[in-house]
């Protein structure tokens, strides 16, 4: 079989350094110039500065040619990065994976180079492990599993990204070492889930990494899968591969009959013998291929599989949708205001790929028709125009019948993930890590909060100067309970405490003087008070006063 009768499917490339080794701290990891020659552990404020990524933008930009703004809007969806509390778990596992797989292939042990290159071949084959000298390895890698369009395989490599993919070696302390280290592999399961396929493109990574000719030397020749296999083991384990990522894990629903099993029982051999990490990522299609040995090979890890749902409408999608919002080269920035927020969650389902196409749709569609910005309304339009072909899948997910929802195999999930004392778990140390992003990238949200009472109060009829007052002495005064309160209301109140010490009117214009005869009341228990107020928030006196909770609904207290 020639070279160029196989397809080449996807490889990501990362870059290669010459290696320096630092002192990892830890003891266990002391000693091993493949785990020395690793960029150090990340605390978690610092991986968000290396995961955070920002679209270039000049307030000047909105300016500029039509022609030009549309061509600015593209690097949202090429640049941005809002790195979120999932990112930091994922970046975490990866971290620790790698250099807990290399704590027991240290190639400075005695004659590890040596049964690396020859016995693995024999060991794998032959299914013998006793003697290899990985001892007893306890990586054997994790499953990613989520929603299509919730960012798995771009979050990975961003992650991956980080450290280098090829590592060379020429000297450790007093002794040579001559070793190309490949710290990482990603690329994705061949799209019939072919092993051979899987094999073949692997020895084509390899090549291409360090200059080898695997490809050349075994594609050409009628090796079986189960002949090639064992080898690309033997490959793994001669240069060193911290962890092999496999993506599109869910196409292998398409192999042959058994090629699935077989397949994921390799994987798990090449835990057992070499210590090789492997993480399997797809989508929700994946979940019945991973219920075999490859699960149970996963229990006696402490890194725990990963399932990445659709975001809820919660604080973390406001970060999310905070982020997006920096970027507008409309002639107006829009404010991200509540009904936005549900209407782009409304309209996405909480999938990122699709809120920030949503959100570029809408730019395009409001420069190219000269709109002054983004709107509630534009959004509903964008969403029922341009995202045609994901209706289907959106509507099965506004109804929330699983019955429906289980026809789109990639957006449904069957584990159960609702346990009460793990939602618990999970959403203070998702508030923990949210509060530190926010802090390392100067976000203050209760600058935010007091910005949104200024604006209700100015918007409600009061002087810009009294709203501002107010709307601080509000935020400083409840701080981290503005949750927990109708932080309007108190708004209001301290207005009309501040009205009351007053000895003339807050701020009007003297025609406005002229024109009030008649005193406003300006108790916020007193009926006129509250009409006056509705009246300003284009509210019948009707509406006003239901609001306010003194209009019950009559069938209230039926049966």
């Amino acid at each position: 079989m020639s070279s160029s009768s196989f397809p080449v499917f996807s490889i990501c490339r990362g870059f290669a350094i010459e290696a320096e080794y630092q002192d990892p701290i830890l003891e266990d990891y002391r000693g091993n110039p493949l785990i020395e020659a690793l960029p150090p552990v990340w605390d978690e404020a610092t991986v968000v500065q290396k995961l955070v990524s920002k679209p270039r933008f000049q307030p000047y930009e909105r300016e500029l040619p039509t022609h030009l703004k549309l061509h600015c809007v593209q690097r949202i969806g090429r640049d941005l990065f809002q790195p979120m509390s999932r990112h930091l778990e994922l970046e975490q596992n990866l971290s620790r994976l790698i250099r807990d797989g290399y704590v027991g292939r240290n190639p400075l042990t005695p004659n590890y180079a040596f049964r690396a290159r020859r016995d693995t071949f024999e060991l794998i084959t032959k299914g013998i492990t006793e003697g290899y000298p990985v001892n007893n390895p306890t990586s054997s890698g994790f499953a990613l599993v989520g929603i299509s369009g919730i960012g798995k395989s771009s979050s990975i490599m961003r992650i991956l990204s980080l450290y280098p993919q090829v590592i060379l070696h020429s000297k450790y302390q007093e002794s040579n070492l001559s070793l190309y280290q490949i710290v990482w592999i990603k690329m994705d399961c061949p799209h019939d889930g072919s092993i051979r396929g899987l094999c073949l493109n692997f020895f084509l990574a390899v090549d291409s990494l360090v200059g080898t000719q695997y490809y050349k030397k075994h594609a050409s020749g009628r090796k079986t899968v189960d002949e090639l296999l064992p080898i690309m083991a033997q490959v793994a384990a001669v240069h060193c591969i911290g962890v092999l990522v496999i993506d599109e894990i869910q196409n292998l629903i398409e192999a042959k009959v058994g090629a699935a099993s077989k397949m994921l029982n390799f994987f798990v051999q090449m835990v057992n013998t070499i210590g090789l990490p492997v993480v399997l990522v797809g989508t929700f299609k994946a979940m019945p291929i991973l219920n075999g040995e490859f699960r149970n090979a996963r229990r006696a890890t402490g890194q725990g599989d990963m399932i990445w749902d659709r975001l809820k409408n919660n604080e973390e999608w406001i970060w999310l949708l905070q982020g997006l919002w920096k970027y507008q080269w409309t002639q107006d920035k829009a404010e991200l205001t509540q009904e936005i927020i549900d209407i782009m969650y409304e309209e996405s389902q909480g999938i990122t790929d699709i809120v920030i196409k949503l959100f570029m749709l809408s730019q395009w569609r409001a420069i190219d028709k000269e709109l002054s910005c983004v709107t509630p309304q534009l959004i509903t339009s964008i969403a029922k125009d341009r995202l045609q072909l994901l209706q289907p899948a959106l509507k099965a997910l506004k109804s929330g019948d699983p019955r429906k929802i289980s026809a789109f195999g990639d957006v449904y999930s069957s584990v159960n993930i609702d346990d009460e004392l793990k939602q618990i778990e999970h959403k203070y140390k998702q508030e923990e890590r949210l509060e530190m992003i926010r802090q390392e990238l100067g976000f203050n949200p209760l600058d935010e909060t007091r910005k949104v009472i200024e604006k209700w109060l100015v918007d409600a009829g009061f002087a810009n100067e009294l709203a501002e007052k107010a709307a601080a002495k509000v935020v400083v005064d409840f701080g981290n309970q503005l949750e927990e309160i109708d932080y309007n209301q108190e708004a209001l109140k301290v207005v009309l405490e501040m009205l009351k010490h007053e000895t003339k009117e807050p701020s009007r214009t003297q025609n406005d003087k002229k024109k009030r005869k008649k005193s406003v009341p300006v108790d916020i228990d007193d009926l006129r008070f509250i009409v006056e107020q509705g009246k300003k928030l284009n509210l019948s006196p009707y509406e006003a006063l239901k609001k306010a909770q003194y209009i019950k609904d009559p069938k209230e207290f039926l049966n």
